[in-house]
């Protein structure tokens, strides 16, 4: 009887343990993390109208749209709003840039609420002073929000030269700082250095990231960068560091050049969110940027943003690349509003909608000519995939 016991009740922990093994998440090797997962963006739903176009009250100063920029989404006593900030194009071309700010409780009607920055010509030089790319972030040790931006001092029109990437704090502190006003005057230089070179080729810096704590616990910028090697133009981006979330971030003695995705060098203005995996729960590191691929390769189709993902901030495997494609997002028989080599410009950071979904806002070209129309704000909807 003893020994039927014995049997009975090693079959009953075999069961267990069977039971568990199927029920329970695979662990590591070390038992402490999920194992690793793979990601993707399913796109939801895609507007086929601009939520901002040529004929949106506001607009009609800036005849050539936006560029770049990024959207924030705040809670401010009980209300839910989307800050959009953006550069104004106020030509067609690109020879007049200022930086734009608008507000919307909903994320499809768009009020435009300030002119930032404007533009200027120095009188005694005849130089240009252009300021592009606003991207504010809340610096959570003096709960003030920060805004980075360059500034291009230029003879012309801005044809890729290097900028002066500043950074400015809003001039009261709180999560309503969000509206500023903004003490531009107090501006510091946040990239006060070159980038590092690559292929022994020092590259020259366009654009810059909102700063992003990776896992080691240093706070990383992605530097999108320019130049030519071998009569190829290629636009990698760069990893800088600091110990601080304000910086200043500084290149390593060696680039750290993230691949993105495959082909890789056509990578412009990425944004990064730390999220959780859906299904285990364990850190990433998700990226939604401008693929340029499709602007100046034959690559199709030309309606896609470019989306990667890291297990540790630093590390970008080309193969964790995605082209999203927004025409998946539109309803049969709809059409999007997007058009030309350049459909897809620049997408906005990925917004929780605290639903399993996020919204990414999007600049695009309504004309097949990229430099003969308006460049308008469109949205779409998208939920991370973790297989």
């Amino acid at each position: 009887m003893e020994i039927m016991n014995t049997i009975l009740r090693q079959s009953t922990l075999i069961s267990i343990a069977t039971l568990a093994a199927v029920s329970l998440p695979a662990l590591s090797a070390a038992g402490a993390e999920p194992v690793k997962g793979t990601l993707k963006l399913e796109v939801v739903k895609t507007l086929p109208e601009p939520v901002i176009g040529k004929d949106t009250p506001g607009a009609e100063t800036i005849p050539g749209g936006f560029e770049g920029g990024t959207t924030i989404k705040v809670k401010i006593g009980g209300k839910t709003q989307y800050h959009l900030f953006s550069t104004g194009m106020q030509n067609l071309d690109w020879s007049r840039f200022h930086l734009e700010h608008w507000i919307s409780d909903d994320g499809n009607r768009f009020q435009r609420k300030d002119v930032l920055m404007d533009d200027y010509t120095d009188k005694d030089t005849g130089q240009k002073h252009l300021f592009l790319f606003p991207y504010p972030f809340l610096f959570k040790p003096d709960n003030r929000w920060y805004m980075i931006f360059f500034e291009y001092v230029v003879q012309g029109s801005w044809n890729g030269q290097c900028g002066i990437m500043w950074c400015a704090p809003c001039k009261r502190t709180g999560i309503e700082g969000i509206d500023g006003p903004w003490e531009f005057e107090k501006r510091y230089v946040i990239v006060p250095k070159k980038c590092a070179p690559i292929n022994n080729i020092v590259p020259v810096a366009t654009s810059l990231s909102i700063p992003f704590q990776v896992k080691d616990g240093r706070w990383a910028v992605m530097v999108s960068t320019d130049y030519f090697e071998k009569g190829k133009q290629r636009w990698p981006v760069v990893l800088n560091f600091s110990d601080s979330q304000e910086g200043p971030f500084n290149p390593p003695d060696v680039a750290v050049v993230p691949q993105m995705m495959e082909p890789t060098d056509f990578t412009e203005n990425p944004l990064v969110l730390k999220v959780k995996g859906p299904k285990s729960g364990r850190d990433y590191w998700v990226a939604v940027f401008d693929f340029i691929a499709p602007e100046v390769t034959a690559y199709q189709p030309k309606n896609v943003f470019g989306f990667s993902y890291s297990e540790d901030g630093i590390d970008w495997p080309k193969k964790h690349g995605q082209a999203v494609n927004i025409d998946k997002g539109l309803a049969p028989g709809q059409t999007g509003w997007w058009r030309g080599a350049w459909a897809i410009r620049t997408p906005h950071m990925m917004l929780d909608e605290g639903d399993g979904t996020y919204t990414v806002f999007f600049t695009g070209s309504t004309t097949d000519n990229h430099f003969a129309g308006f460049r308008a704000m469109g949205k779409t909807t998208v939920r991370l995939i973790e297989e």
